[in-house]
């Protein structure tokens, strides 16, 4: 069920099937209020989507035992969409993510995970400020 959330929901675009993964009161724990349920989930995909349209995740790892599901991922895209006020900068990045899930009913119920995505968005924001600085030079 986790390797198909990966694989056919978030590198495959099939937000459809989110319904099929996901239960109906799936909560996402982390920094601030996470995506609840599938639509929620459609729409946090969404936002990664347009920042991201090339994103794909990477399992490196991944540890089930009992309810628990435990991935090592490497997620990657090509900047080519607004996300977080910072402009499209072009730059292809990569993080790591480490994530647990909690299944119940054959359906995915909680999510809790760390990533180091804010280095990404600092790194971002000085290509954005740079590609800015020369935009206005050029027309100076």
């Amino acid at each position: 069920m986790v390797e198909r959330l990966v694989r056919d929901i978030v590198n495959g675009g099939q937000v459809d099937l989110l319904d099929e993964v996901l239960a109906a009161d799936f909560v996402a724990h982390g920094v601030g209020p996470g995506p609840a349920g599938p639509d929620g989930m459609r729409r946090l995909i969404a936002t990664w989507r347009t920042a991201f349209p090339d994103w794909q995740d990477h399992i490196d790892e991944i540890v089930a035992e009992g309810d628990l599901v435990v991935l090592k991922i490497t997620a990657g895209g090509t900047h080519n969409g607004p996300l977080l006020g910072i402009e499209p900068t072009g730059e292809t990045v990569q993080w790591g993510m480490i994530e647990m899930v909690r299944l119940a009913d054959g359906k995915i119920v909680e999510q809790w995970g760390y990533s180091d995505f804010a280095d990404v968005v600092r790194h971002l924001r000085k290509v954005a400020a740079s590609q800015s600085e020369q935009q206005a030079e050029l027309e100076a």
